[in-house]
C-alpha cells in the first residue's frame, strides 16, 4: 500500500484484522488514512481508469446498497450509476471531458458531491477541488489557471448545484461513452499558497493505489467503508469492489 498517500477512509464491518492495529497518516487529498500498514513487494498492475471497474460493478450488482446516508437510507448501485451517468452527460455537453477541468466545492449533502465526483470521472474530465475558505485571490487564480467548464458545489461564486444545477432530466442513464486513457487526468490538487504548486493524479495512478488498498484490505459485498470526510476520488475503491459507502454529515 501507499501509506500515507492512500484514500482517507475507515473501514466498518470489513474482513477480520483490518479494524485492528490501526494507524493514521493524512493523504495528498487532505483526509485521515485509517488502516494498518502492511509493507510488501511493490505490484504492477495493468494500467487501467478509476471509473470502468465502478460501472462493472453496478451492472453486477445493481440493487446491492452503493451509499447509505445519514439518515439511513440506501441508495442503490443502478440509482447512483443512472445519477451520475445523467450528470456526466449533462457534463459533457458543456464541454466536460478528457483533458477538461470540472471544479467541486462541497455540496449541501454528501451524496450529492460523490455522485458528482463519479460523474466528472465518468464524463472523463479532470475534477478542481475548491475550498470556499480559501483566502482572497487564491480561488481566482485557480480558477485562472485550470480554466473549469463550470463548477458544481456550493459557496463558491458563479457554482452549480452539485446535482441541481444542470437539466438532466431528459439524459440517458446509461453509461456514457468517452475516449478516456489511464494517462488522463483525475483530479488536480493545489498545496497552501498563494501561486502552490499543482499535484496532478493521472487515472492510472489512481488506478493502481485502489488496487493496492484493495490488495492489503479486501472489500467486497457486505462490507461498509464510513466516509470521514468529503468524499474524495479514494471512496471510488469501495464502490468497485460491491461494499457501501456510508456517508456521514461532515
Amino acid at each position: 500500500m501507499a501509506g500515507a498517500e492512500a484514500a482517507g477512509v475507515e473501514v466498518a464491518g470489513c474482513p477480520a484484522g483490518v479494524s485492528a492495529g490501526l494507524s493514521a497518516g493524512v493523504s495528498a487529498e487532505g483526509l485521515v488514512l485509517a488502516g494498518p500498514t502492511r509493507p510488501g513487494p511493490v505490484v504492477e498492475y495493468p494500467a487501467t481508469t478509476v471509473v470502468g471497474p465502478v460501472e462493472a460493478q453496478a451492472a453486477r450488482t445493481p440493487e446491492a446498497p452503493a451509499l447509505v446516508l445519514v439518515d439511513g437510507a440506501v441508495v442503490t448501485y443502478r440509482e447512483l450509476n443512472a445519477s451520475a451517468n445523467r450528470l456526466a452527460r449533462a457534463l459533457a455537453r458543456r464541454g466536460a471531458g478528457p483533458g477538461a477541468v470540472v471544479g467541486l466545492a462541497p455540496a449541501r449533502r454528501p451524496e450529492e458531491l460523490l455522485t458528482a465526483l463519479l460523474a466528472v470521472a465518468k464524463a472523463g474530465a479532470a475534477y478542481l477541488w475548491l475550498d470556499p475558505a480559501d483566502p482572497p485571490g487564491r480561488r481566482e487564480w485557480l480558477l485562472a489557471e485550470n480554466e473549469p467548464v463550470c463548477v458544481l458545489g456550493e459557496g463558491v461564486p458563479g457554482a452549480l448545484g452539485a446535482l441541481s444545477g444542470l437539466d438532466t432530466e431528459a439524459e440517458l442513464d446509461t453509461d456514457p461513452p468517452r475516449a478516456l486513457t489511464p494517462q488522463h487526468l483525475l483530479c488536480v490538487r493545489y498545496g497552501p499558497g498563494g501561486r502552490p504548486v499543482a499535484v496532478r493524479l493521472t487515472h492510472g495512478e489512481a488506478d493502481r493505489r485502489v488496487r493496492e488498498l484493495q490488495a492489503a484490505y479486501p472489500l467486497g459485498p457486505g462490507d461498509r467503508v464510513l466516509q470521514l470526510r468529503l468524499p474524495h476520488w479514494g471512496l471510488l475503491w469501495p464502490l468497485r469492489t460491491g461494499a457501501a459507502v456510508v456517508l456521514t454529515g461532515g
